[in-house]
């Protein structure tokens, strides 16, 4: 059984386990419909997905009218200006098939630039504050993987929730930005609770953030086992023993800073490579083993990868400040080792 947050000024009672909406993008709809099904069936009735997340929010309203579940929905866009963002919203209603959606949210705002002219006369949160007065959308979130956007958005006490980036490695908003959250009666939301996947005990990484006052987190989730295991840690989740938290350090002191979160906002690249998919070479390696890669796809990665000219377009997109040239290079070089 799932515990219950409040989920800030917001009122609304919400698991601590919420349903990320990125994975299902690579699933079909009836697999989709499978996973959203169990989801709903072992107690998780928070979803978030995004405009941005391809067919998710599709799938998520096909999903919906099959099960007739109540559930609180939360949505967003990358829109910065008002009219786009009425169009997006709009889509957002159309797709998951509801006259309402209970959290809308301003995506991924990285920078000042982005945070003033969303915040502008005329812009996307106007446009969202005018829907909320039609009672088209009860509440307004912004997202950010910068923590510096992230504070001033929470401390302008304008928005209903915040959706940061919270696990095991990336856990600086901890710190201040959570606890100040927490005071202002802010919803707290932890996407990317496994660091994009990176970490691999997800036993540790959930209980981490589930062991923090005021947060919910939000795994993607593309299979039933998935959301069985997840929600069997969710259930019961107890402080980190001390040999827990001795193998939460050895996580971090391995992955450190230089880990790539399959984000995908480094792309395109100029170049076709497939970075995040270059970046996890090694571990494609150890979980499928060598034998398994001598196929085309991965010689035509590998000629892919030796296309990069190190123009740096991705390092300028990338929200986390990876050394991508640097971590492109490594990972040719041990892709083509693979292929020898």
């Amino acid at each position: 059984m799932l515990n219950h947050r409040r989920l800030g000024r917001t009122g609304l009672e919400v698991p601590l386990l919420g349903f990320g909406g990125i994975p299902i993008m690579r699933i079909t709809p009836q697999e989709a419909t499978e996973v959203i099904g169990e989801a709903l069936r072992q107690g998780i009735t928070f979803i978030d997905t995004a405009r941005g997340y391809g067919d998710s929010e599709a799938k998520i309203g096909q999903a919906l009218k099959t099960h007739g579940a109540d559930v609180v929905l939360a949505s967003k866009s990358p829109r910065r200006d008002g009219k786009g963002m009425l169009e997006d919203f709009r889509k957002s209603l159309s797709d998951l098939g509801r006259d309402t959606i209970a959290i809308y949210q301003l995506h991924c705002v990285n920078t000042e630039e982005d945070y003033a002219k969303a915040m502008a006369a005329g812009g996307a949160y106007q446009t969202l504050e005018e829907q909320r007065s039609q009672g088209k959308v009860d509440f307004i979130g912004i997202t950010s993987h910068n923590l510096s956007i992230i504070r001033k958005a929470t401390i302008s006490d304008r928005f209903d929730t915040i959706q940061l980036l919270y696990n095991l490695v990336e856990h600086e908003a901890g710190a201040e930005i959570i606890p100040e959250a927490v005071e202002r009666d802010v919803g707290v939301i932890a996407m990317k609770p496994l660091a994009g996947g990176c970490i691999k005990d997800f036993r540790v990484a959930i209980r981490y953030v589930l062991c923090t006052d005021g947060v919910v987190a939000i795994p993607g989730m593309a299979t039933v086992d998935e959301v069985r295991m997840n929600v069997k840690v969710a259930s019961d989740p107890r402080p980190l023993s001390p040999a827990e938290l001795q193998s939460l350090q050895s996580i971090r002191e391995e992955l450190g800073k230089r880990f790539c979160r399959r984000c995908d906002y480094c792309q395109p690249c100029p170049n076709d490579i497939p970075i995040s998919l270059l970046l996890h070479i090694g571990s494609v390696r150890d979980r499928i083993g060598e034998s398994m890669m001598q196929t085309d796809f991965y010689r035509q990665t590998l000629e892919k990868a030796d296309k990069c000219d190190q123009c740096g377009e991705c390092e300028e997109r990338c929200p986390f400040d990876l050394p991508v040239r640097d971590l492109i290079s490594e990972a040719r070089e041990a892709l083509r080792e693979v292929l020898r």
